[in-house]
């Protein structure tokens, strides 16, 4: 077995080994019991993808170049690029909006 790739944590080691798995590479985690016996500390260089067969190796560096590639995407509690909010910023506004007129009704202000 050849090692391919070192993630950055056993998560990430997972999805790549994955990816590979899905395009037919026969790939697979090593380092998941390394890793739980450093405790809370960040290790480093425990978690890696294995390849079974180094055959496969050329396919699996393309795999593994588009993953680097790609672009993260936001979270979905993050703002939208322009920093309005989006939807969920609409909504709250809409949300205070309602509320102070309730408050406003039960004080007999309006």
């Amino acid at each position: 077995m050849k090692t391919i790739y070192r993630a950055t944590d056993i998560l990430e080691a997972h999805i790549v080994a994955g990816m590979l798995n899905a395009e037919g590479i026969e790939a697979e985690v090593a380092g998941f019991y390394q890793q739980g016996a450093v405790g809370e500390l960040a290790p480093q260089d425990f978690a890696r993808v294995m390849l079974v067969d180094e055959r496969d190796t050329a396919r699996a560096e393309q795999v593994i170049a588009s993953y680097e590639a790609r672009e993260p995407e936001p979270a979905h509690d993050e703002p939208d690029v322009e920093g309005d909010g989006g939807a969920a910023g609409r909504l709250a506004g809409w949300l205070l909006v309602v509320a102070l007129l309730l408050f406003l009704l039960s004080w007999g202000v309006l």
